[in-house]
């Protein structure tokens, strides 16, 4: 037992330490801290084997969440009462589902330091899962303002979602277009060509999709199996436009 536990807090170091040279620390720190060891077992897999089936739709790899986990979180929030424990407790309870009081407790991280840009994200996203999309706007705006790459621009591709949502084509498109030009993963690419199709934009649509085959193609052997299905939908779209 005392083998493993100088080993995983070796793992949580290391992993600390990467997260800090990467420019990644803003968030993965306080999973780190608050799920240790697990958070840094779950940063590697997040960073280093990007696009697992661990992946969510919001870009957030959460730890599984325990009702204890969530009591301690609570306690910290009551301790303490500042925006890094809210921040955690908010992260703990949108792992957990609970995305009511993700919200109110991520605002409220917001409220003990506005300038706290992973409080900013952290509600964009409590927002986002309670299929609050339209309100995710200001502080998506407030994140990538301060960082047009946050979150390797899940930040920004959020935004394009949230602001078509919020029937703001333009908006929309300008935001999932830089994403295009900065990323090359399918599922951004495949969304902005929805969007190109939408407005009227079919060659360009079709360049999209024909460049999420051509990059499955330069992908490692792991991600393979997760880069087939969004060339199956680029294929299909590409069939559905007669190209």
């Amino acid at each position: 037992m005392g083998a493993l536990y100088v080993l995983g807090t070796l793992i949580t170091v290391w992993m600390a330490v990467d997260a800090v040279r990467r420019g990644r620390a803003q968030y993965w720190l306080w999973i780190m801290i608050v799920f240790n060891p697990l958070g840094a077992v779950i940063y590697f897999f997040a960073e280093y084997l990007d696009g697992s089936p661990l992946m969510r739709w919001t870009g957030q790899h959460l730890p599984k969440v325990t009702a204890a986990d969530l009591r301690r979180a609570e306690a910290d929030v009551q301790r303490l009462d500042n925006a890094a424990t809210w921040l955690a407790y908010a992260t703990a309870l949108r792992a957990r589902k609970e995305h009511h009081k993700a919200v109110e407790a991520a605002q409220k991280a917001v409220d003990r330091d506005p300038s706290n840009v992973d409080a900013q994200y952290e509600l964009a996203l409590a927002l986002v899962d309670a299929k609050r999309p339209t309100e995710a706007i200001g502080p998506l705006e407030r994140v990538v303002a301060r960082n047009r790459s946050f979150d390797s621009e899940q930040a920004l591709f959020l935004l394009g979602r949230a602001q078509l949502a919020n029937n703001d084509t333009e908006g929309a498109r300008r935001s999932l277009e830089e994403v295009g030009s900065r990323s090359f993963r399918p599922e951004y690419l495949y969304e902005l060509a929805a969007l190109q199709a939408q407005v009227g934009e079919r060659e360009l649509a079709a360049r999209t999709l024909q460049r999420i085959i051509h990059e499955s193609e330069l992908v490692p052997a792991y991600l393979k199996s997760s880069v087939r299905p969004w060339v199956r939908k680029a294929r299909g779209g590409l069939r559905k436009m007669g190209y």
